[in-house]
């Protein structure tokens, strides 16, 4: 217990380097870390007074590249803003999302209504913005229709808008 000490606070001094680390690279982390530290262990069976040397390092390098990989298992923050469009488009109701460090929503703006060819749409107001940066927000105004297939086509610039 006492070599796991050192590799636990390294572990903890990792984790607050992170700048808002995603579930995926928390499980990396943690996965990198226990089998890391199980090939450092391995590393010194030739050597036991290494191990409390080995197995630390291990745990380490294997947390950093478990992180890295976890990440890559997180939805795309582009995949979530499109599942929230569709969302907000078929419910009438806003839609929010947050990924790897950025955040947004999806926001309806009145009724839907049918375009030229029968299609129902719904105007929509999509934003972004990295998380808890108020300053580096991004708008748009789209317009969703949805197709025979039932999926759903954004249109931008907005076009077909309902006659008053």
């Amino acid at each position: 217990m006492r070599s796991l000490a050192p590799a636990l606070l390294c572990l903890l001094a990792l984790g607050g380097c992170a700048e808002n680390p995603t579930e995926g690279a928390l499980w990396g982390a943690g996965a990198g870390a226990v089998v890391g530290g199980g090939i450092g262990r391995a590393a010194a069976i030739g050597a036991p007074h290494l191990a409390s040397t080995f197995t630390p390092v291990g745990a380490v390098a294997g947390a950093a590249a478990g992180t890295m990989i976890g990440g890559y298992f997180d939805p795309h923050p582009n995949r979530l803003w499109s599942a929230a469009t569709v969302e907000a488009a078929e419910s009438g109701k806003e839609a929010r999302w947050a990924a790897r460090g950025l955040e947004g929503a999806v926001l309806p703006l009145g009724e839907g209504w049918a375009d030229g060819g029968g299609r129902a749409c719904r105007r929509l107001i999509q934003s972004a913005q990295k998380t808890g940066e108020a300053d580096s927000a991004y708008s748009r105004q789209v317009v969703a229709c949805r197709l025979v297939d039932g999926t759903w086509e954004v249109v931008l610039p907005p076009e077909d808008e309902p006659k008053s």
